[in-house]
């Protein structure tokens, strides 16, 4: 089992996906990946793995162990990328004897001084390559405070909103009934030519308190292992990747 290699990803599914979801997905891949059909180079080994996610998402057994390889490797990836202590040896930096990098054994940065110092690119491709690992590193790092920032003010937000609302959420409820009230005595567009102030303030309040509940869900979101695992291995990597021409 590959467990680099993203099944979901490659079908084009969610990870909750149907058998019956997964099969059909498989065959409009294989329409487009089959090597009797696409006479590209590539096609020969996407067909291989193609068969290679349909055997094992539609083996409940199987599905299950690679599900949870998955989830390790996300979690590993954040626990890399926000500097915690990693006991899985695959990701010490250390090189190996021959010089083979790999990626879960090399930092970009030894990559990095490696490329600088043996790669035949001219010498201005390598200030760009330079340049452009600092600068998407640099963009990366501002998104992650961003990301940082927005959920410390959404959790504070929230707190700050529920602290106060919850308070006045009875004598909302209370205002609600009597517009509903008027609402069905006098009909709507009356009721808001006399009382349309009123409504807006109790719409607007209720908005801003299911708001207050959904900050804290955001926020969670900002931070979770998932956004982690996507800034650095699908954004960070992957833009270090183009700045030095690495090809998989």
């Amino acid at each position: 089992m590959d467990s680099k290699m993203n099944y979901y990803e490659l079908l084009g599914v969610c990870n909750t996906a149907s058998k019956e979801e997964i099969q059909k997905a498989y065959k409009t891949q294989m329409k487009k990946w089959h090597p009797d059909i696409n006479k590209s180079t590539e096609a020969p080994k996407m067909a291989v793995k193609l068969n290679e996610a349909k055997s094992i998402l539609l083996d409940d057994e199987k599905r299950r162990e690679y599900d949870i390889s998955l989830e390790q490797d996300i979690n590993e990836s954040y626990n890399k990328y926000t500097g915690k202590e990693q006991t899985n040896n695959q990701y010490q930096n250390v090189y190996t004897e021959n010089n083979d990098y790999d990626d879960d054994m090399v930092t970009k940065w030894e990559y990095l001084k490696e490329y600088m110092k043996f790669s035949n690119d001219s010498f201005l491709r390598k200030i760009v390559a330079f340049v452009g690992v600092y600068l998407e590193t640099f963009l990366c790092f501002l998104i992650k405070i961003i990301l940082i920032g927005f959920a410390f003010l959404s959790n504070a937000g929230s707190s700050i909103i529920l602290n106060i609302f919850s308070r006045l959420f009875p004598f909302a409820c209370l205002i609600l009934v009597f517009l509903m009230y008027m609402i069905n005595n006098q009909g709507f567009d009356k009721t808001m030519e006399t009382n349309g102030g009123l409504a807006i303030g109790v719409a607007v309040f209720f908005g801003l308190y299911v708001l207050g509940l959904f900050l804290p869900l955001i926020a969670k979101a900002c931070l979770s292992p998932r956004t982690f695992y996507i800034l650095y291995n699908k954004i960070d990597i992957t833009l270090f990747k183009w700045c030095v021409g690495y090809k998989d």
